[in-house]
């Protein structure tokens, strides 16, 4: 008998979600039926699932997210969830309880462990201790400290990144460059950018902009790689790496990216997946530094909303999740080193009941 998997996908609305879909369906040892959830009536990838909810914004309204789930658990049955957003993973994390009580099944690994991945500062301090190479890293608590701070990481002759603590994404990164004499902001819709440190403090007193709970560490110029890492029982099963090609290197969502099997990578990110015991997914983000060497700048309790790309260059990530969710034997894959992707506009296969409702 296949086991039957109700599963509960959340931000339906994201930009890559149809390859998403499609290798949750793509197995052919259980029987899966999709419920997708998303704060936006309007979220594209409505038309893949076999039932559509709208529910409140997990980290504006916590309480309403929840019920929603609650809601789901009696109307659909769903029996997993799997989560795509920080705020999402967070909550989940508090709240194990609830979901164990309504025989969910979650894929955020522990509440201990989900607070040090979403915090970059106690990631990084974290795997420090624990032995691992992170390079150099500094707490920034005001405007004021960027200065002595960068100074300690080599400016002005080098440049220094300036990034929240919490959150993903580029949203709020200031990167330190002596060079930029005027602050550039290299998105438009999100404040951040680059300048020299007098420029930087300028713009957030013009903006009123606070800083605290901000971290700061090396400029790293190399090449980033979106790490994937599957784990069970805290042991590393699958690892799903692939290089960025981005036109802009802040910008927010997938311009391109080729897979990758290089060993400085799959070695680094499984050591980190193992040293935090994880069982579920993890994401990491890895730079190579100018000696070579890899350096961890980002986690997250989830995996990419781009985990559909490894789908694609031959590791079905999300069919192998739902294996370990639900304790079934684990498949085989192999990645197409080197495959190059790009996201494009392509017309896609919808369910026959949602054939009246348009994009």
């Amino acid at each position: 008998m296949k086991n039957k998997i109700i599963i509960c996908i959340t931000c339906i609305g994201g930009r890559l979600i149809y390859d998403i879909i499609k290798a949750l369906r793509d197995a052919n040892d259980y029987d899966i039926k999709i419920i997708g959830i998303d704060s936006d009536k309007n979220a594209s990838g409505r038309l893949l699932c076999d039932s559509f909810y709208i529910v409140p914004h997990s980290e504006t309204d916590p309480d309403g997210w929840l019920k929603g789930i609650y809601d789901l658990s009696k109307n659909e049955n769903i029996n997993g969830l799997i989560t795509f957003s920080e705020g999402e993973s967070r909550l989940v994390g508090k709240n194990k309880v609830f979901f164990k009580k309504l025989n969910i099944k979650v894929t955020v690994t522990s509440n201990n462990i989900v607070k040090i991945l979403t915090d970059k500062l106690l990631m990084l301090t974290y795997l420090s201790k624990k032995g691992l190479d992170v390079g150099s890293f500094y707490e920034v608590n005001k405007a004021e400290d960027f200065m002595p701070i960068a100074k300690k990481l080599g400016y002005p002759d080098n440049k220094v990144v300036f990034k929240p603590r919490f959150g993903r994404g580029s949203r709020g990164v200031l990167i330190a460059d002596v060079k930029q004499k005027v602050f550039n902001q290299l998105l438009p819709e999100r404040f951040c950018g680059s300048g020299t440190i007098k420029a930087i403090q300028n713009i957030c007193i013009e903006r009123d902009i606070i800083i605290s709970d901000y971290i700061a560490m090396p400029y790293y110029g190399g090449n980033v790689w979106d790490v994937d890492v599957l784990s069970k029982q805290g042991k590393v099963v699958n690892v799903a790496a692939r290089v960025r090609q981005l036109k802009n290197p802040l910008w927010p969502t997938s311009t391109g990216h080729k897979a990758s099997t290089d060993k400085r990578i799959i070695v680094y990110a499984s050591k980190i997946g193992n040293l935090f015991k994880i069982h579920g997914p993890s994401d990491y983000d890895i730079v190579i530094d100018d000696d070579g060497k890899p350096k961890v700048l980002d986690a997250a309790a989830r995996f990419s909303g781009s985990v559909g790309v490894s789908y694609i260059a031959g590791v079905n990530m999300m069919s192998q999740l739902l294996r370990v969710m639900f304790d079934m034997p684990l498949k085989e894959f192999n990645i197409k080193n080197g495959m190059v992707l790009r996201p494009y506009i392509t017309m896609a296969p919808i369910l026959e009941k949602n054939e009246n409702d348009f994009l």
